[in-house]
């Protein structure tokens, strides 16, 4: 078995590779480094997990590196994670939307096929739900038009990796809710909270303190990345499982586990932003009728793993990622 992670020294992607390779696995992993957050942090995430060796700097969008990657090493396996993240930032800088994460996926998808990958498996989103769904939502549910780019380029994905002709090449992707944790991008709410809180800055809270997250803890997500490279159970066609903690909380319950744990934020209302959905919340039905595991960890318990990670950086770093611009 070999697999190649793209997005490799990215939030999920890191994790991922760390614990692919600390479980035996050939692992190789690419990543452009791109400046969408500040490339330092990506480059200490490496460096802290020693994964130096395995990541390559290689951009999904350059057809012909990516080629090569995959001729060189040979995979089994892929997982695609490499995209531009973010719901918000679509609406001011649409490119890398279409470029990332529409020719990008294209790319990998294609080789993967090319190369006679057994199994392709690639980061959807819990934004292609939308609103006015009826919680939990399923993976079987009629979906409404995406509120933004990010989740439109998300949906797209689901639709070529279900209708480009493929040879025998599985295709699975996953719909995230949320992810947490060590390491989470400094454009998410969590990093955002707790590095307020520990730098003594006053968060600015553009949101309804009632909206409701589905907050999924990163290792659970690995956990269940590498249960689905591991698999032999046949699943026919192109899958789709949402990868969910399955206990939606608001942004106020949020506050209350932080304060419970000693930290303290201190936050400043502003006007809330429409692209948010009112509710991510996802059935774990499936996954778990197929015998994969439900991500269980507890928002008390990766809250406070996540806060001595971050506790354990240099403030001066953290001030450079949250600043970044």
């Amino acid at each position: 078995m070999k697999v190649l992670v793209t997005g490799a020294a990215g939030f999920i992607g890191g994790n991922l590779t760390q614990t692919l390779r600390d479980s035996g696995i050939d692992v190789q992993g690419i990543d452009n480094f791109s400046e969408y957050y500040n490339p330092s942090m990506k480059v200490e995430r490496v460096l802290q997990s020693n994964l130096s060796g395995v990541i390559a700097k290689i951009d999904i969008c350059d057809r012909t590196n990516l080629e090569s990657m995959f001729r060189n090493f040979s995979p089994t396996h892929v997982v695609h994670l490499a995209a531009q993240g973010g719901v918000r930032a679509s609406r001011s800088d649409p490119q890398p939307y279409l470029s990332s994460n529409q020719i990008g996926f294209l790319n990998v998808l294609q080789l993967a096929e090319e190369f006679n990958v057994e199994k392709f498996i690639y980061a959807s989103s819990s934004s292609v739900y939308g609103d006015d769904l009826q919680a939990p939502f399923k993976e079987s549910d009629s979906l409404n038009p995406p509120k933004s780019l990010y989740a439109l380029s998300k949906l797209s994905n689901e639709l070529i990796a279900k209708y480009l002709p493929t040879h025998n090449t599985q295709r699975i992707g996953l719909r995230f809710f949320t992810v947490y944790g060590p390491w989470g991008r400094p454009d998410m709410a969590v990093f955002r909270l707790l590095s307020s809180s520990l730098l003594g800055d006053s968060f600015k809270l553009t949101a309804n303190l009632e909206v409701k997250r589905d907050f999924t803890f990163v290792d659970d997500v690995s956990k269940v990345v590498q249960e689905l490279i591991n698999s032999r159970e046949s699943l026919e066609g192109s899958q789709i499982f949402n990868v969910a903690g399955g206990n939606p909380t608001s942004l106020s319950e949020l506050l209350t586990i932080m304060k419970s744990l000693s930290i303290n934020v201190r936050y400043e209302s502003y006007p809330q932003d429409d692209l948010d959905l009112k509710l991510t919340h996802g059935s774990t039905d499936k996954l778990g009728s197929k015998g994969f595991s439900i991500p269980n960890t507890t928002l008390n318990v990766g809250i406070s793993k996540t806060w001595t990670w971050l506790r354990s950086q240099e403030p001066r770093k953290i001030r450079e990622w949250l600043d970044y611009k």
